[in-house]
C-alpha cells in the first residue's frame, strides 16, 4: 500500500514535489501541480515519477518546461489524510 510522507513545496505555492513510499518500489517522487493548500490538493504532472528528489527537482528545472519554480522548495510533513489528488 503507498504511503504519502513528504511534499516539498516553491514559495508561491503552486508547484511541488510529493514523496510516496510503497512496500514494493521503495519511495517515489513525483512533480505536481498544488491547486489548493486548504486542504492540499494537488495532481502529478504528466504522470511523472522520480527515484530521487533531485531527479524531480531537475523537471522543473528544464527551459522549456512550462512549470517553472522560483526559489527554495519547503518540505512538509503530511499525513495521509490530509493530502488528496485531484481528477
Amino acid at each position: 500500500m503507498e504511503k504519502t510522507k513528504t511534499v516539498w513545496v516553491d514559495p508561491q505555492k503552486k508547484y511541488g514535489i510529493l514523496k510516496i513510499e510503497d512496500e514494493v518500489f521503495g519511495a517515489s517522487f513525483h512533480p505536481i501541480e498544488i491547486t489548493s493548500s486548504e486542504p492540499w490538493k494537488y495532481s502529478i504532472i504528466n504522470n511523472l515519477w522520480y527515484t530521487t528528489y533531485n531527479g524531480a527537482r531537475q523537471y522543473f528545472r528544464v527551459k522549456t518546461n512550462p512549470h517553472v519554480v522560483r526559489g527554495r522548495m519547503v518540505k512538509i510533513n503530511l499525513d495521509n489524510e490530509m493530502l488528496s489528488m485531484n481528477t
